[in-house]
């Protein structure tokens, strides 16, 4: 049976209540990251410490499969710290329906009134499955839905392309992705270049999804016979990329939107793998153009070495490689190449979604350009000067560079300090000035 689920995509307002949590200094704020299943309805009843975990298929969006016992309450915890913060009913004795779309309400309360510690239920004992969304605060529960095979190859069609067919073409074994400018309108899938009678149609989990606003969704596919209006939705006119990920078997949209910084981790980068200290590690848009983000600077191979017991050198961890966070936290989205190893010179294709956790690699050490062009996501790397070890030997405190050549841009001048990092305005201290046709040094009072 493939019953259609309602659309759970539409952002409301949270109602949060925050009060002092009993057992320590715990945060009040709801998690995108974890929610479980409690209550007589489960097989676990009211132990919070063996309550199932719902898996997450997003950020903040969550899935179980399970059988519940008509009649019998259930609920959902934010954690399982303590009975603190709750996700319930926004109404008591809430018996809810297939199909249907609920609202929730979160509370973080060591001691939740029983007027606001409302319970769900089902009529009758069966197997079902319920989507819980954190980031629209609603739920929709139904049959257990299987979802599609997996074809070899996806297209795309819709008004919001006029109705051509776009092929979607497969990365690396890793997943299908492509970067396609949406209209207003529907788009749909099918596993074939153009429609007929063999052709398989896929569609999201929630009618009318509109792939517009929030993050995307890491949601199955399902199968339909094509004869309905049953596809995504796009409000917005720009660019968008699909992501379909072969091992998981799942899809996101996201919208091409601007990004005022991304950060460069690894074991070549003057602090290795901090990405939260001062350190020349931000990439910043281009003035020519927004949608590449831009970093300029050294890199050496093994660069932040430590001394080792009996004054041994140690390196960094992976002291060739690098990858780019989006965030100064590590469970955000990263970039990575698909190739491990592949190097940081040259155009590469990088992804965010998908596959494991591969680096770039450079060459050797040197004065370094990296573009990553978050509409194509490919990386540009340029090596702007190498350095032979013994001109450039590790150190934070060595002056790294001794002359730089300049990258084919005419007319322009560049300002680095001693260590290599482009200065846009320089002050007071040793600079290196590069033009077309001359590299000096300057010293700047």
């Amino acid at each position: 049976m493939h019953p259609i689920m309602k659309n759970i995509a539409v952002t409301v307002c949270l109602s949060v209540i925050a009060l002092s949590a009993l057992g320590g200094d715990m945060s009040n704020s709801i998690e995108l990251t974890q929610l479980y299943i409690v209550g007589d309805a489960t097989h676990t009843a009211w132990d919070l410490g063996k309550a199932d975990e719902m898996h997450r298929i997003d950020k903040g969006v969550f899935e179980w499969t399970g059988e519940l016992a008509g009649g019998k309450d259930f609920k959902f915890m934010n954690s399982r710290d303590g009975w603190h913060k709750h996700i319930v009913a926004t109404s008591a004795d809430c018996e809810i329906q297939e199909d249907g779309v609920y609202h929730l309400a979160f509370y973080a309360d060591w001691g939740l009134d029983g007027k606001y510690d409302c319970k769900f239920h089902v009529a009758r004992t069966g197997r079902y499955t319920i989507i819980a969304d954190l980031n629209s605060m609603r739920m929709t529960l139904t049959e257990p839905v299987a979802t599609a095979p997996w074809p070899e190859k996806f297209y795309l069609t819709g008004t919001s392309v006029d109705n051509r067919v776009i092929e979607i073409p497969g990365r690396y074994g890793t997943e299908h992705k492509s970067s396609v400018y949406l209209k207003p309108g529907k788009i749909k899938l099918m596993d074939t270049p153009s429609e007929s009678s063999e052709t398989r149609y896929f569609r999201p989990g929630f009618e009318d999804l509109d792939v517009t606003f929030g993050t995307g969704y890491h949601t199955p596919l399902f199968e339909y016979d094509g004869t309905s209006d049953y596809g995504w939705n796009v409000a917005l006119e720009g660019y968008y990329t699909i992501y379909l990920d072969n091992a998981r078997q799942t899809y996101c949209f996201r919208r091409l939107a601007p990004v005022e910084r991304l950060y460069l981790v690894g074991g070549c980068c003057e602090r290795a793998w901090n990405y939260w200290d001062k350190s020349n590690c931000e990439f910043r848009p281009s003035p020519d153009n927004p949608e590449v983000m831009v970093w300029e600077g050294e890199l050496r191979i093994g660069w932040e070495k430590k001394s080792g017991p009996e004054g041994t050198t140690i390196d960094p961890d992976e002291p060739d490689k690098f990858k780019i966070l989006t965030a100064q936290d590590w469970f955000r989205d990263t970039y990575h190449p698909y190739i491990a190893d592949v190097s940081a010179v040259g155009t590469s294709d990088a992804r965010i979604t998908g596959g494991d956790d591969l680096k770039w690699t450079i060459p050797g050490n040197g004065l370094y350009r990296l573009e990553l062009n978050l509409r194509t996501e490919t990386l540009t790397g340029t090596l702007l000067e190498s350095a032979s070890p013994e001109e450039n030997p590790a150190g934070p405190d060595s002056a790294a560079i001794e002359s730089v050549s300049p990258d084919g841009e005419s007319g322009k001048v560049y300002h680095y300090d001693i260590r290599g990092n482009l200065v846009m305005n320089p002050t007071d201290g040793i600079f290196i000035e590069v033009s077309d046709d001359s590299v000096r040094k300057l010293l700047i009072r």
